[in-house]
């Protein structure tokens, strides 16, 4: 079995435990047992880590049975209360996991492939660093979706343009950024060679975890190396002399404590990310679109044909770049069809 990279005698506090937490833990049931937090899932079964270290965790059948759906149970970040801590961490057997505290947080994508289901991604996150890469195609596109997602699930995004070490001029590609991240930050990073990390870590902080998601190869893992500053050494691999791209090499979901203060979760490179959510809901990455639309004639406007649309005017009178009106009407509906699947 794999085990949580994360050194002995780590504490709840160290791990983001507050009174916050506190309040909730004593809200919940049953009223003993251990708290820990949840630092690498895998199928049926958790690794969570508590101030005596590291063991094996296993959702209770009752648990299993409950859960509508995979939110229900338990997702890396998670606060849960575990049964005999003790005796699973000195046998190496699964301790009973009989309550999970209620999320702050949650990102939660469409399941890849044919299943209409959610799949968290991570729960309890401040921050999540969205990293796109300076040598391939940055697509402002694929951006919208990962804000969307980030917002929606109640954590801010950071923008990571890595490999920036690798293009003449990065300015066009940090334009392009910016013009789809809304009050997101932009970040420059040759993570390769430690440049803009510094600007990452003031995201950072003691009681405050950060997620870092995107494509397989854009510099995921060596960002999280970069912020560890040695504790952990994760995989990576060299750009690909085909296509001038990096290759994965995360296969798992991890939570990882840093020497400096605060939590980070590393996760593996996404092929795809479909949104998550009702058919009603507002995009949270189009608060430019949103801006607009108070100027609609009416109300339920979907910005298409109907008469009096500020938001097509907009983009008639070159406030609003046609592109970006094309990627809410793509994600809209694609959140449309959503309900209808289900």
């Amino acid at each position: 079995m794999t085990t949580a990279r994360i050194a002995a005698g780590v504490t709840l506090e160290e791990l983001g435990w507050d009174g916050g937490w506190q309040a909730a833990r004593d809200e919940v049931e049953p009223a003993t047992g251990t708290v820990a937090r949840v630092a690498v899932e895998h199928r049926g079964a958790v690794e969570v880590v508590d101030a005596g270290g590291g063991f094996w965790a296993e959702p209770t059948g009752k648990m299993f049975f409950a859960a509508g759906d995979r939110r229900a149970l338990p997702v890396v970040g998670d606060w849960v209360v575990v049964s005999d801590a003790d005796g699973a961490r000195a046998s190496g057997s699964r301790a009973p996991l009989r309550a999970i505290l209620p999320r702050r947080t949650c990102l939660v994508r469409r399941a890849a492939g044919e299943r209409d289901e959610p799949q968290p991604i991570a729960a309890n996150v401040d921050v999540a660093f969205v990293v796109t890469s300076a040598n391939q195609e940055l697509e402002p596109r694929r951006l919208e979706r990962y804000l969307t997602t980030v917002r929606e699930g109640g954590a801010r995004p950071v923008i990571v343009l890595n490999k920036v070490d690798l293009v003449t001029d990065p300015a066009p590609l940090v334009a392009a950024a910016a013009a789809v991240a809304g009050d997101a930050p932009v970040v420059c990073t040759a993570a390769t060679a430690g440049h803009g990390l510094d600007a990452l870590a003031v995201h950072l902080g003691h009681g405050r975890t950060a997620v870092v998601v995107g494509s397989s190869g854009v510099g995921k893992s060596t960002i999280v190396n970069g912020l560890m500053a040695g504790a952990v050494e994760l995989a990576t691999a060299p750009i690909s002399a085909l296509g001038d791209r990096g290759r994965h090499t995360t296969t798992r979901r991890e939570l990882y404590v840093l020497a400096s203060g605060g939590v980070l979760i590393d996760t593996p490179g996404m092929r795809e990310l479909q949104l998550w959510g009702d058919g009603d809901d507002d995009l949270a990455a189009f608060d430019d679109v949103d801006a607009l639309a108070a100027g609609c004639r009416f109300a339920d406007c979907r910005h298409l044909q109907e008469p009096g649309c500020a938001v097509r005017a907009a983009v008639a009178a070159g406030d609003l770049d046609p592109a970006r009106l094309a990627g809410f009407h793509k994600l809209a509906a694609e959140r449309a069809r959503r309900p209808r699947r289900r």
